[in-house]
């Protein structure tokens, strides 16, 4: 099946030649020749002699990677955005890297925008909009935004997605799924961290990144989450001018908290922004379990009377109610520095192996964790704390899932840009109240009740069944046409072996016989004729067909 697989993937692979040659040159390009060599694809290269002319030599590996992210397009620029929220599968030099890329892309012509504006509306810019500017506000690898004003004269910005970026992202992901295939393949060492597992999950976050209208239920979600937080204010969605490829925005005009001197210079509370910040942020992620998956700089606004705005939600992350109360304990044993039970926690969540060295993950862990010890909170980066143990939880085979890094990275850009406007900035002492009554709450006696309730519901679904069982098991005892199975990684192996050595022993059987009967013929017969109802010829031709027969099951064998 995996030959199959492979073999799928490699005519998908060849149909887009043109592609993959871009690919493999643009990295040699970049200084991973040597990489593409190993995995066999150098035989791509326009010039053989092209991957040992490497760009910008002298370049780390984070350099050399998001240059030729950049070069790469729209799918390798998003592949490093999500790896640079990954410090557990990336080293972090590349992480500072790769939090660096940009979408450097030209924009779209404006008749081609006017051209999907009008076909995804199904009517005229003038019969929606008394005003839309030709010149984009922002060119993105995935869409292209416009200012304009609806018929009620509303400022909004529209949001275009590019033509065929669609095609463009899969074809690309082909031939991702194609490359971390042989990475596999050839590079046992990354086999941990389940190359093509990832580009999987990467496809599934980019497809609904590419369609508006998911996009423009998250922004709703989350605004009715957090609408009794009145400082925090997320832009109106037109619905009724949104499409899948086309989403209207209410206009934010405000500072962004990426504008480090505007910022400074506002003359707002900078101190109750950052509280507020920290307020809808803790409650999206332990109370609800549906948080904003992209916080940067950019996507966060400074308003009028101390109020937060936040803007793009294509990106989001969940997490179930037992993953709330996960993150609420590991946060919980930060706090009291109760590493046993961060640990412990850390092991349910990425469902390790019962044979890891738990001794020693625990005793790796608090030595790691042992520079904040004694720190004041204001003082320590949380999300940073826990992006490092979670480093060590990986070398243990601990695979903590992507929702939860995109958390312990929001958490460290929320503590950072906390900080900016509030220097003694301390997210957990103003969460701390929230992550106590979650605690609390896993141990209260409605909970306990509720939880007991389940048990005992499956329980009873149990009990139910189980007589019945036992009493068909005893029967087929009593008959004694059972058969115990056993199973083992090597089984499948094994029985085609034994299946393999019967045929070619039934084979060389069949050989002798025929070897046998055929020179008994010729030597006992030598020109005598068979007297058959058919004509058989010379004894020694007869003999002979079974000489060849005989040989014939000598190769096969």
């Amino acid at each position: 099946m995996g030959i199959v697989k492979r073999g799928i993937q490699f005519t998908r692979a060849v149909k887009s030649v043109g592609r993959l040659r871009q690919i493999v040159s643009v990295l040699s390009r970049h200084g991973f020749g040597d990489v593409i060599e190993r995995m066999g694809l150098g035989g791509y290269l326009p010039n053989r002699l092209l991957k040992w002319t490497e760009v910008g030599s002298g370049k780390n590996m984070g350099i050399r990677l998001r240059e030729a992210f950049e070069e790469l397009g729209p799918t390798f620029v998003k592949l490093g955005q999500v790896l640079s929220m990954r410090p557990d599968l990336v080293p972090e030099y590349v992480v500072e890297e790769l939090i660096k890329l940009q979408d450097n892309v030209p924009p779209i012509d404006f008749e081609v925008i006017r051209s999907i504006v009008e076909t995804e509306l199904k009517c005229s810019l003038s019969d929606v909009f008394l005003e839309f500017k030709k010149e984009p506000l922002a060119a993105a690898s995935i869409g292209q935004v416009h200012y304009a004003r609806t018929k009620n004269n509303d400022e909004v910005v529209v949001k275009v997605q590019r033509p065929d970026i669609q095609k463009t992202i899969e074809t690309d992901i082909q031939l991702m799924s194609f490359i971390a295939d042989l990475m596999e393949r050839y590079f046992p060492e990354l086999r941990v961290l389940n190359p093509k597992v990832f580009v999987e999950e990467f496809f599934k976050s980019l497809q609904f990144e590419l369609d508006y209208k998911i996009e423009a239920n998250n922004s709703q979600k989350i605004a009715k989450n957090l609408a009794f937080i009145e400082e925090i204010y997320i832009p109106k969605v037109y619905r009724e001018l949104s499409t899948h490829k086309v989403l209207v925005l209410e206009k934010v005009d405000g500072i962004k908290l990426n504008d480090k001197e505007a910022v400074l210079n506002s003359g707002l509370d900078l101190k109750k922004i950052a509280e507020v910040g920290a307020r809808g942020f803790l409650y999206s992620v332990l109370k609800f379990g549906f948080f904003h998956g992209d916080l940067h700089g950019g996507n966060l606004f400074l308003l009028p009377d101390n109020r937060l705005g936040i803007i793009d939600f294509g990106i989001v992350g969940k997490l179930s109610d037992k993953s709330r109360d996960q993150l609420a304990v590991m946060v919980w044993a930060l706090i009291q520095e109760d590493y046993e039970t961060l640990c412990y926690t850390y092991a349910d969540l990425g469902s390790a192996d019962t044979s890891i060295e738990f001794d020693s993950f625990q005793r790796e862990v608090r030595n790691v964790l042992s520079p904040y010890l004694g720190l004041s909170l204001d003082e320590v980066n949380t999300g940073r704390v826990l992006i490092e143990a979670t480093k060590v939880a990986a070398k243990y085979q601990i695979r903590v899932p992507g929702d939860w890094m995109l958390v312990f990275r929001a958490i460290v850009t929320m503590e950072g840009m906390g900080r900016l406007l509030d220097p003694k900035f301390d997210m957990i002492t103003l969460g701390e109240s929230l992550i106590k009554d979650i605690v609390s709450v896993q141990t209260s006696t409605q909970r306990l009740t509720k939880e007991l309730f389940k048990v005992s519901r499956e329980m009873f679904s149990l009990l139910e069944v189980l007589p019945r069982n036992i009493r068909w098991g005893l029967r087929k005892l009593a008959r004694n046409d059972y058969a115990i199975e056993i199973r083992s990684p090597d089984s499948a192996k094994i029985a085609r072996q034994i299946d393999l050595g019967a045929r070619r022993l039934s084979r060389a059987l069949l050989a002798m016989a025929c070897l046998l009967t055929g020179a008994i013929i010729i030597h006992s017969g030598a020109g005598a004729t068979f007297n058959m109802p058919f004509d058989l010829g010379e004894a020694s031709t007869f003999g002979s067909i079974f000489l060849v027969i005989g040989m014939w099951f000598v190769f096969r064998a």
